[in-house]
């Protein structure tokens, strides 16, 4: 099965343009293919799996060119991403343990 990023791959075209110092430009294929290069390129996002999602989800011309099985598959595996708890932020016990030992050492 492929990953969500894969599946996002065949829908985007990332530019070498940077948004800031760590994202791309990102345009989306469908609304190229439907609207020209001029058009379809007047609406960007950052190359991150949340906001690349949430433009598929308000494009219509991702909707007219995809089937409902491929739209079902990507908004359920970006909904499965979401609903994983802590995957990429520490926990609050783990911040309170740190600062007491930060704290702890500066007296010793």
């Amino acid at each position: 099965m492929p990953t969500l990023s894969d599946l996002l791959n065949d829908y985007i075209v990332k530019t070498k343009e940077r948004l800031n110092q760590s994202n791309l430009k990102t345009y989306c294929k469908c609304c190229i293919d439907a609207l020209g290069e001029e058009e379809g390129k007047k609406t960007h996002f950052p190359n991150k799996t949340d906001r690349i999602v949430q433009h598929l989800k308000k494009c219509t011309n991702f909707f007219a060119a995809t089937t409902p099985d491929i739209r079902n598959e990507i908004f359920l595996l970006s909904s499965s991403n979401e609903k994983q708890p802590g995957s990429n932020k520490r926990s609050c016990k783990f911040l309170v343990h740190y600062y007491m030992v930060v704290f702890i050492s500066l007296f010793l």
